[in-house]
């Protein structure tokens, strides 16, 4: 027997628009969950990087001889972004969206070659995407499933330094994405994509996963972990890596994260996310911290 949206719970509804809608965009780039046609959402975030040590390279410490990849830095790295995300549903298959965003960062002294570049800011990389969904869990057997295609518009900033905004390129990206929802107050989800980007970047590998619980009526919690892997490129310190060619590098990073999610009224939710940088490669060690603010137009559920 098959369901539709009428049949789907109040509350897993309200689960699945508190849980995934409002989260800070450090995690995630889509959702299968998608809104109704006419309708969507808008999420307006803060998120703060901070950083006192940096994780190298293998091939960085064998040549040097160090005991560890993890180096300490001369101060704290930081990262304050203000970011405006938006989705829309076009039908129910198809969604828009898009992430645009201003940042500043700081370091001090700028680094021994750059005193002139401890604070930084910019616009940042913009992006826009199409999901389409081609499985939904409420009309069919089997987790919700969608293709997410994006474009990637560099960011207005300078590039080359420890602490410029981003790597600078142009680019696309496509991923896959799975959910499911778990009784009446669980849903799981998980993303695996791909980038690639212009200017000598390497592409990235995306995975991320995550399961949140609905606690009470309008409290979400949820976890997740999101890898990204960075294909060849330079190693800093390793020849021929010059701070010119920041962009070059294979950045890897993991990151585990959990988020609070809290539902203020019908239309508008509240989420806080904290996340920790345990490992990766020519990235700082960061602890991220978000909050943002989302609200829901149109009266269409998810």
């Amino acid at each position: 027997m098959t369901m539709n949206r009428r049949s789907l719970s109040p509350l897993l509804l309200t689960a699945v628009a508190v849980l995934v809608c409002t989260a800070p965009p450090l995690v995630a780039e889509g959702s299968p969950w998608l809104p109704a046609p006419g309708s969507g959402t808008i999420t307006f975030s803060y998120v703060s990087q901070e950083a006192t040590d940096y994780e190298r390279s293998e091939r960085w410490r064998s040549m040097a001889g160090a005991d560890s990849t993890t180096i300490q830095l001369a101060g704290t790295l930081g990262l304050d972004t203000v970011w405006i995300n938006g989705t829309y549903g076009i039908s129910d298959a198809l969604a828009l969206d898009f992430q645009i965003g201003t940042s500043d960062s700081q370091y001090p002294g700028g680094g021994p070659k750059h005193p002139d570049k401890d604070d930084l800011s910019g616009l940042q990389d913009a992006r826009a995407g199409l999901t389409w969904r081609f499985r939904d869990e409420v009309v069919t057997s089997g987790p919700s499933m969608a293709l997410r295609f994006g474009a990637i518009l560099a960011g207005d900033y300078d590039t080359g330094y420890i602490n410029s905004l981003g790597d600078g390129g142009n680019g696309a990206e496509v991923s896959l994405l799975i959910g499911k929802y778990v009784g009446e107050r669980g849903v799981l989800s998980a993303e695996v994509g791909y980038r690639y980007r212009s200017d000598d970047i390497p592409e990235d590998i995306i995975l991320n996963l995550s399961a949140g619980v609905l606690v009470g009526e309008r409290v979400g919690l949820s976890v997740g972990y999101r890898m990204t892997d960075g294909g060849s490129g330079l190693d800093i310190g390793v020849p021929p890596f010059s701070p010119a060619r920041f962009p070059e590098l294979q950045e890897d990073i993991d990151l585990l994260y959990g988020t609070v999610n809290i539902g203020l009224t019908g239309s508008a939710s509240l989420a806080l996310t904290y996340g920790d940088v345990i490992g990766g490669r020519n990235t700082p060690n960061s602890q991220v911290l978000g909050l943002s603010i989302g609200f829901t137009f149109g009266g269409g559920g998810f």
